[in-house]
């Protein structure tokens, strides 16, 4: 397994290299890029190829990778619709994000399905969603890509939305916080929809460090190992008041039991 954290814990004022430096210096394996129209991010670099050029650079340069792709862009343009313009727009968008992904040798992309969006197997949408997302599999040419639906419900939802994209690279980001936080047990979950899960959020609930709050981390490690899950483990912690010492924290949390 590899260990990657979210571009936005590495600070929120720190510039792009000093991001790649706090990285590898904590001992990383790679960063979640969010292409998001915010000043504090970078992830929207990864569109132009001067962008991408930039951050293989320095992944070369600090031995790192690029996780994945935090889609943040796919709450406005998606596939979860019946209008046929907005679905080819969105799945437009998709087959955009993946080319990125592929230039950055990315290994996954999360695609939000939180509140409106929320997966429900008998929304008429789902369906239409779900093909979109296994036509830009089809279309990826890389076999190696997942494409990571991350929402917050049952374990038959969860299992629906694979049902129906029905493709191997389409699957769970699953993020063990939010279950956590949404009533959830999140390692009887993961066992419980196995192959569907494609990455995994690290992420504690009722507290802001690993190990303080409400998520077994034991136990959620061990349902890891149990469905044989070898793919990232990526921090979305808190960020804390000190980010850095959080995440050296959390760090050496999640190293105890892996």
């Amino acid at each position: 397994m590899k260990i990657g954290v979210r571009e936005n814990l590495l600070g929120v004022d720190a510039t792009l290299e000093e991001k790649f430096e706090r990285a590898a210096a904590m001992g990383f394996d790679g960063i979640e890029m969010i292409p998001r129209d915010d000043p504090r991010m970078h992830g929207m670099m990864i569109w132009e190829s001067a962008g991408r050029h930039e951050l293989l650079r320095l992944c070369g340069k600090y031995q790192l990778l690029i996780s994945s792709l935090s889609l943040a862009s796919w709450r406005a343009h998606n596939c979860l619709t019946m209008d046929v313009d907005e679905w080819l727009d969105g799945k437009q968008h998709l087959i955009e994000a993946i080319a990125c992904a592929n230039a950055l040798d990315a290994d996954g992309i999360l695609l939000p399905h939180f509140q409106e969006m929320a997966p429900r197997l008998d929304d008429p949408r789902l369906t239409r969603d779900c093909m979109g997302l296994r036509e830009c599999a089809v279309q990826a040419e890389n076999p190696d890509l997942v494409l990571c639906v991350e929402c917050t419900v049952d374990e038959e939802t969860m299992e629906g939305v694979c049902e129906m994209a029905d493709h191997p690279q389409v699957g769970i980001y699953y993020d063990l916080g939010n279950l956590m936080s949404a009533g959830f047990d999140p390692a009887e979950q993961m066992r419980g929809i196995g192959p569907c899960v494609k990455m995994i959020h690290i992420k504690e609930a009722g507290a802001d460090l690993l190990g303080e709050g409400d998520v077994d981390m034991v136990d959620c490690v061990r349902a890891i190992y149990d469905i044989a899950y070898d793919g990232w483990l990526v921090f979305e912690t808190a960020a804390t008041d000190d980010p850095l010492a959080a995440l050296e924290h959390n760090m050496a949390e999640l190293k105890k039991h892996l």
